[in-house]
C-alpha cells in the first residue's frame, strides 16, 4: 500500500484524526465550504470512495472513520520511505536526514539510548 495523500485526502484525514468522529461526505462538503475550500459534493463523495478503497477509510452506512490513527500513518509512511529510499537501512536514512552536518553529542547520545531501548 502506498501511503501518498493528495492535499484534500490529508485535509479529511486530518480532519476526522483532530475531531475523532465520523463523518458523513454531507459533513465534509459542509466543513470544506464553511472553511474556504470550495467544491462540489460529488467531489468530496469520489475523494471519500477513493480513500477508502485505499484503505484509509472505514465506512459504516454513509459515514466515514479513518482506518488508522495519526500515528500509525507516520509509522508506516516511515517505513515505506525507509524501505523504498533507503532500502530498509536506519543508517542511510540517519545519514541522509544529518546532510553535511554533524550531529551534536546530546543527539548522538538520544540515539544510543534509543537504539539501546530497541534491544
Amino acid at each position: 500500500m502506498k501511503y501518498t495523500l493528495s492535499q484534500t485526502e490529508q485535509d479529511i484525514m486530518k480532519l476526522l484524526w483532530q475531531k475523532k468522529q465520523w463523518f458523513s461526505a454531507a459533513d465534509f462538503w459542509v466543513y470544506f465550504n464553511n472553511n474556504g475550500k470550495e467544491c462540489k459534493r460529488q467531489t468530496i463523495h469520489t475523494y471519500l470512495v477513493r480513500m477508502e478503497e485505499k484503505g484509509f477509510l472505514v465506512k459504516n452506512k454513509k459515514k466515514y472513520m479513518y482506518a488508522f490513527t495519526e500515528e500509525e500513518f507516520a509509522q508506516k509512511k516511515a517505513k515505506e520511505v525507509l524501505d523504498t529510499m533507503f532500502n530498509g537501512s536506519l543508517k542511510q536514512l540517519i545519514v541522509a536526514l544529518a546532510g553535511n552536518r554533524n550531529i551534536s553529542s546530546e543527539e548522538a547520545n538520544e540515539l544510543k539510548d534509543y537504539l539501546n531501548d530497541l534491544d
